[in-house]
């Protein structure tokens, strides 16, 4: 097991910077976001939250898969990346001009009131930004700049953050706030062009007809499954501004500021093994499932602890931080937290599955996933509201996890990596943590999320080792 130690730590080394600029970033956005729902109140919240919401959409449209395919074909084609980088670059503005017009159209028809307006104005402008994010994104992620797309990140947040905190101290409302949110996407968007074209590759124009339009066949699996993606992730708030109105939005998308905290880890270890695994997968398949199938399991003991200490602690830290208003938020949250340890090991599978030229596959199992969720959302919001949006993402998510790892089994993971090392032996720990918090509840919540999470450190140890035996010997030696 020792010497294959560093191929499972390989990524860290490039995952270290991007890991920490999304931490700095989440840990900087959660309070920002929880002040200006203090100060907005659940109403106004909420329009920025179904803002935000529709910029995630329509980002995802006008990416059309680009930065997915595009870093897959950029590590597998060196000499053509000025050509590739020119093709994404144009294919990706050209998506972002159509979207922007069918948007103003619509805003011309439908005629909000004035703040809506203003405010969806002000995100469809950075949802055309996101276009330039998303292809210099592609090409860092190619050469491994991880520490350049870092800066650039933090860079662009701390602006928004700013100006973010700025106007809403000085009693502006939510279409400055959202002002601040374009500014951080304009300055993120003009720092990654400039050092790009001057540090990493030219943008190569002259591409034929031919290879643009085989590049967006390409694509095609891709672009479904990430727009399949965003609705998994934003139908909920789309859906209940639909049906219950603006309020809703902002309680639900409270919890929801809280929930996605913890959505950025495994997405940017997702993102960094990519590289990586793609070169791995064509030289040494072995080794490479080796390193899949430690970090899908690692991922996946790592998320029950953090939902776990989310649940026990909700309640305090929103009675603390938030108005009373925002009391359904907290059952929200309990709620919402659980999809992450599903989540968390979703992702890594989704890596290995793409590297192997399995989108096709992957792209159906996210699309059930998004029908799912949409089915679910409709169902459950219409009747139960905030709670219901919640349980509708765990079951979407359980429904993802089943396929992905229907998918794994079936083409990568050898024999031995299977349902006990993945899902019984960590569920296993689990019950043992909420039994040791039950144990010593009357002690105090700290007290007894302190016991839960010793009692599971141990058993987490025992998991990875039990977890080992009956797999193939030369995946553990």
């Amino acid at each position: 097991m020792k010497k294959h130690l560093p191929e499972y730590f390989e990524v860290l080394k490039h995952s270290g910077y991007l890991l920490l600029a999304r931490l700095f970033t989440r840990l900087a956005s959660l309070p920002f976001l929880l002040y200006a729902a203090a100060r907005l109140g659940p109403p106004l919240f909420g329009v920025f939250a179904f803002t935000l919401a529709t910029v995630d959409m329509l980002s995802a449209l006008g990416d059309f898969g680009l930065s997915r395919y595009g870093a897959r074909t950029l590590v597998r084609d060196v000499n053509g990346r000025s050509r590739t980088a020119g093709i994404i670059l144009v294919l990706q503005l050209a998506a972002s001009v159509v979207l922007t017009a069918a948007v103003l159209v619509a805003l011309l028809a439908f005629r909000p009131e004035p703040v809506r307006r203003d405010v969806l104005l002000l995100g469809l402008a950075a949802a055309f930004m996101s276009s330039f994010i998303f292809t210099t994104d592609m090409i860092f992620t190619a050469f491994k700049r991880f520490g350049a797309s870092a800066v650039f990140a933090v860079a662009g947040r701390v602006v928004y953050l700013a100006a973010g905190f700025a106007a809403l101290k000085l009693g502006y409302s939510v279409v400055a706030v959202t002002a601040a949110f374009l500014l951080g996407m304009v300055i993120e968007s003009a720092l990654r062009m400039i050092y790009t074209a001057w540090r990493l590759t030219t943008f190569s124009f002259k591409s034929s007809r031919a290879e643009m339009t085989a590049f967006v066949r390409g694509t095609i699996p891709f672009a479904v499954g990430a727009i399949a993606t965003l609705v998994y992730f934003r139908a909920d708030t789309l859906i209940m501004e639909a049906l219950r109105g603006d309020t809703d939005v902002g309680i639900y998308n409270a919890a929801y500021s809280f929930f996605s905290f913890f959505v950025w880890a495994p997405i940017v270890l997702s993102r960094t093994l990519l590289p990586g695994l793609t070169r791995r997968f064509a030289e040494e398949p072995e080794a490479a499932e080796r390193i899949n199938w430690f970090w899908y399991r690692m991922v996946g003991i790592a998320g029950v602890p953090v939902a776990f200490a989310v649940t026990m602690t909700a309640g305090p830290l929103f009675r603390l931080l938030m108005p009373a208003t925002y009391g359904d938020s907290i059952i929200a949250l309990q709620i919402l937290i659980w999809s992450i340890p599903a989540l968390m090991m979703v992702t890594v599978g989704f890596n290995a599955l793409v590297v192997t030229d399995r989108e096709k596959q992957v792209t159906v199992a996210t699309v059930v996933t998004a029908l799912t969720i949409v089915v679910m959302d409709f169902i459950l919001i219409y009747l139960f509201g905030v709670k219901g949006a919640a349980v509708a993402m765990v079951i979407a998510t359980v429904a993802w996890l089943i396929q992905v790892h229907w998918l794994l089994a079936r083409s990568i993971l050898a024999a031995g990596h299977g349902l006990k090392g993945a899902f019984l032996l960590p569920a296993a720990g689990g019950l043992l943590m909420a039994a040791a918090a039950l144990l010593a509840a009357p002690l105090g919540l700290w007290p007894a999320l302190a016991a839960g999470l010793v009692i599971y450190s141990g058993a987490a140890v025992g998991i990875m080792l039990i977890g080992r035996k009956g797999q193939p010997e030369e995946a553990v030696d």
